[in-house]
């Protein structure tokens, strides 16, 4: 116990009052009247019962009054920590949001980190509760609010880092959440974390009401070195038959330093194919391009690794390489001399994908020309009679593409024939522009597939190219026009039948009916028209922690496949659509439930580049962001309350319960003096 004025304590001397009080205080004498006094001897009187204490208890009771009451004047409280007074005044809710991000695997951060969150739980009050958050891209409720230490300490040790990427916005507001829950007063969120910039954008809408307040505590490295892979291309060529693949990998420091010939190795299927050497200046970017390597078959393992330094999980880039497969196309034209030389040399260029084309007239075509077919162009030419019948219409439904080159020769069936619906819209006359001035194409809709590419400035200019003649085309209301002229007749239409599409160009795509053939956006136009049609995507060699992998769409909706994480887990799709998440870096695989042996299908999962900067972010603007209140520093661990011992003092209020103990005490006092002096008799 401690004394707030201990100076009162010299009034305990009044307690030598009772016992003076006692020893020379004289009672008053009984007057006995005498007839006569002169028989009566004189003698001197003596008091000598009161040279004694007689009443012991009133003594007690007269010295433990003032006793007390001194005691009350001294302003007496408890002694304990100001951290065990304030909780125990106002109980506190604590949210500890703990950042296990890949980006917190640098050097010691992570324990670093763990270390703050222990200080956290214990600086709490014995009322006090906390709650545990871990958060990367996402935040999950580790542990729900509790007071028990021990727990809450073993879920921090717990703590693993991730390879997610940082973002505050959905920690933030969980915490909101958790907090605006609690029925204390006191609630405060501790944001424990590196403070990675790419983390914030100020645009998550997490923002603190009054009384909440958010602490955040940085365990981040001044001038962080870190030399990342964050991609790899592969340049694909053909060599007797056989596809070869070379490999360039980028390279990224975030250091302020230079990185000075640090070994770049590319490693395929577990064998170190060549390692190089590369210099990086600081906040600079490089690349390095290996040697070119067959590839043997599906689902080959590739890996980059550059250097070594206190981030490891970024120094490495996994990939999986399958064989291209080339888009398989069937054109038709009118059989003429080159009617189809312009599409066929346009197809022979492409690379990615490769296009196989076969040209044959429409009378030569027979049903099974189809079959296997990706893309089927009728250029220019009359509707196939092989094709008649729903032959090609069932083309379509199961999934083909069809693209029809209207020009002077195409005719169509219309009514009510089986391939009468194929055609986007109602064919109809030529309109001839020759004499006057060209047509042009006056509207392109870029928010489609095909026309995406040319969005961006300076990507295609469609202005340039002149169309003399093409075909009108009355296209239904479900129809979509994707293109139309400078007069406003319609340039292209798609048609969506089954699973397939078609699309309606009213022109020719060579030099006859326009010159759109010779110039530069040709290329890509017609390449973005076929790999529309063909539903073609180009293989992923690798997707990002935090996505999805649909693995219904590579399996072809079977559901006897499970996926093989990179740590070994096997893990079965929680859903009929088949999805699972991309929870960790390396190679995912996906295998028949019953299958022991073959190479099963692969996927490659790498972190976030954006982990790989470890710019920090200012603490204290993140704080004035979510709060509304700046603060001039960053804080330490949130503990509880720290208080004076005036307001340690006051709260307790120990000093009114003595002066009324006491009060009480002189009452009873009174009352047992005033009932012994009526029962005593004096000399």
């Amino acid at each position: 116990m401690t004394f707030l004025t201990p100076a009162f304590f010299l009034g305990l001397g009044a307690i030598a009052i009772p016992i003076l009080i006692h020893l020379i205080q004289r009672e008053k004498k009984r007057v006995v009247e005498f007839p006569s006094l002169m028989f009566v001897r004189r003698i001197p009187y003596q008091s000598v019962r009161r040279r004694r204490i007689r009443h012991w208890f009133l003594l007690f009771l007269r010295a433990a009054a003032i006793a007390l009451i001194v005691f009350a004047f001294a302003r007496p409280f408890l002694h304990q920590s100001a951290v065990a007074a304030a909780a125990g005044g106002a109980a506190r809710d604590v949210v500890v949001l703990l950042d296990q991000s890949a980006s917190m695997g640098y050097g010691d951060h992570f324990e670093k980190a763990k270390d703050a969150a222990r200080r956290v739980v214990r600086g709490l009050g014995a009322d006090d509760r906390a709650t545990l958050v871990l958060f990367a891209k996402n935040a999950e409720e580790n542990m729900r609010a509790t007071s028990d230490r021990a727990r809450l300490e073993g879920a921090i040790n717990a703590a693993k880092v991730t390879t997610g990427a940082t973002r505050y916005g959905p920690a933030l507001k969980l915490a909101d959440s958790i907090l605006g829950r609690s029925p204390l007063k006191r609630r405060e969120a501790v944001l424990i974390s590196d403070f990675q910039k790419t983390g914030w954008t100020g645009s998550e809408d997490a923002r603190f009401p009054e009384g909440m307040t958010l602490t955040t505590m940085p365990v981040g490295s001044a001038n962080a070195r870190n030399l990342a892979v964050p991609s790899v291309t592969f340049g694909r060529s053909a060599f007797s038959g056989q596809e070869r693949i070379a490999v360039t990998a980028g390279l990224s420091n975030k250091g302020d330093e230079a990185v000075g010939n640090v070994p770049v190795s590319l490693t395929v299927d577990g064998h170190e194919l060549e390692t190089l050497r590369a210099t990086v200046a600081p906040h600079a970017s490089s690349s390095v391009t290996f040697a070119p390597f067959t590839l043997s078959g599906p689902n080959v393992r590739g890996m980059v690794r550059a250097g070594t330094d206190p981030l490891p999980a970024d120094n490495t880039f996994h990939f999986v390489l399958t064989p291209s497969e080339p888009v398989s196309l069937l054109v038709v034209d009118s059989g003429a001399p080159d009617a189809s030389l312009y599409i066929s040399k346009a197809l022979a260029i492409g690379t990615t994908p490769q296009f196989q084309v076969e040209v044959t007239s429409a009378g030569r075509v027979a049903p099974a020309a189809f079959d296997k077919r990706a893309v089927v162009v009728l250029n220019d030419a009359m509707f196939p009679p092989a094709a008649a019948g729903g032959v090609l219409k069932r083309f379509v439904e199961r999934g083909g593409g069809l693209l029809i080159v209207a020009g002077d020769h195409t005719t169509f069936p219309t009514g009510s024939t089986a391939d009468g619906d194929l055609l986007p819209g109602k064919l109809g006359t030529t309109i001839d522009r020759t004499d006057g001035r060209a047509g042009s194409l006056g509207f392109l809709d870029y928010s489609h597939q095909v026309f995406e590419l040319f969005k961006a400035p300076r990507s295609g200019d469609f202005s340039a190219a002149h169309f003399f003649r093409y075909r009108s085309v009355e296209p239904a209301p479900a129809d979509r026009v994707l293109a139309r002229y400078d007069d406003g007749a319609v340039a292209a239409a798609e048609r969506k039948v089954g699973m397939g599409r078609v699309i309606v160009w009213t022109s020719t795509l060579d030099d006859s009916l326009s010159d759109i053939g010779v110039k530069p956006v040709f290329l890509p136009l017609v390449h973005q028209l076929v790999r529309y049609l063909a539903h073609y995507e180009q293989p992923t060699s690798w997707l990002t922690v935090g996505q999805v992998l649909d693995v219904a769409a590579r399996t072809k909706g079977r559901t006897d496949r499970i996926v093989v994480t990179p740590s070994g887990e096997r893990v079965a799709p929680q859903n009929s659509r088949g999805l699972v998440e991309l929870a960790e870096q390396g190679i995912y695989e996906i295998r028949s439930a019953g299958a022991t042996t073959g190479r099963p299908e692969s996927v490659a999962s790498n972190l976030d580049p954006v982990e790989s900067d470890l710019t920090p972010l200012d603490p204290r603007e993140l704080v004035a962001a979510v709060t509304g209140h700046a603060t001039p520093e960053t804080a330490e661990p949130a503990m509880a309350e720290q208080m004076t011992q005036e307001e340690i003092e006051k709260r307790q209020g120990l000093w009114w319960y003595l002066l009324l103990t006491g009060m009480a005490l002189l009452a009873v006092e009174t009352t047992i003096a005033n009932r012994l002096s009526r029962r005593e008799k004096f000399l």
